[in-house]
């Protein structure tokens, strides 16, 4: 159960151009270094030459199994994304690199025991690298969630001074006291005193506010995009922290965080709501101007 715990956990999902060079420079340093699968029969120009040949075919091999897994499943990737899924992803790009890598000696040396070849290039990679792939996630996570801590104690201070007693901001007065929520057929869905709404979430082709009345919270379900409701509340403090939410700045209690993202506590609310990792520094600021 512990290690389900820990395989569970929430993992972000980095890609970026040391995703691709570090796997080429590793991959190139040990065909050097080491000169396994008879490398070490190469002349040093040979070596050299077919080594930087693999290191970028590694290089391009993870870019394209990568992107082509984010192309498909980025929503997925993105909220959902654990250890688990992170040890699985290294293993099966290694494994890929590893079957062509296969199909690439036994083209230069037909006559090779292709069962043998197999054994040593695709089962011996694979088995050696799990520990080490397993370990490296795992400190991976394991930092990640510390930064997140950092910055989470950071944005809750923020948030202490938000609450502190301060002089009265003045007012804007231009600004009316109802929000006006329009649904997708142009008739008023809700009108609502703009401090009154928590959170605004997104299901399918509704919205759902969530708003104090009576000092109770309630839900008013509305025909109509996240979107399009930004934009109908753009001029007052809500901020939309994920795809599927927008929430209002002055309902945020806590700031909880895990290597993956944060997650906004609010007043009255059980649900956790995520924010997404682009839009961590843009909640810092917001909380910075209003505090």
């Amino acid at each position: 159960m512990k290690i389900q715990k820990i395989l569970y956990k929430p993992h972000p999902f980095i890609f970026n151009r040391y995703s691709v060079l570090l796997p080429s420079m590793i991959t190139f340093l040990i065909l050097v270094i080491l000169k396994p699968f008879e490398f070490d029969t190469f002349h040093t120009n040979q070596l050299i030459l077919w080594s930087v040949f693999f290191a970028v075919f590694v290089g391009i091999t993870v870019f394209f199994c990568v992107s082509v897994i984010k192309r498909y499943f980025l929503k997925t990737i993105e909220e959902n994304w654990t250890v688990k899924k992170e040890i699985l992803l290294i293993l099966f790009v290694l494994t890929v690199i590893s079957l062509v890598l296969f199909v690439l000696f036994l083209n230069l040396n037909p006559q090779a025991d292709r069962f043998e070849l197999f054994q040593l290039v695709v089962l011996r990679t694979v088995a050696i690298s799990f520990f080490p792939v397993l370990i490296l996630v795992l400190y991976e996570q394991s930092q990640h969630q510390k930064i997140k801590r950092r910055q989470a104690e950071r944005l809750n201070q923020e948030l202490l001074q938000r609450k502190s007693p301060s002089p009265q901001k003045k007012r804007n007065t231009t600004l009316p006291d109802k929000i006006v929520l329009v649904a997708e057929n142009n008739k008023i869905a809700l009108q609502v005193t703009p401090i009154d709404v928590c959170f605004i979430k997104s299901e399918g082709n509704y919205v759902e506010v969530f708003y104090y009345q009576n000092q109770k919270i309630q839900k008013e379900l509305i025909r109509n995009s996240l979107k399009t409701i930004e934009e109908q509340v753009a001029d007052f403090d809500f901020f939309r922290c994920h795809n599927r939410f927008l929430v209002s700045l002055h309902h945020i209690q806590k700031v909880e965080g895990n290597a993956r993202n944060f997650e906004l506590i609010l007043e009255n609310i059980e649900e956790k709501i995520p924010v997404s990792r682009s839009k961590s520094e843009r909640l810092l600021q917001l909380l910075q101007l209003n505090s």
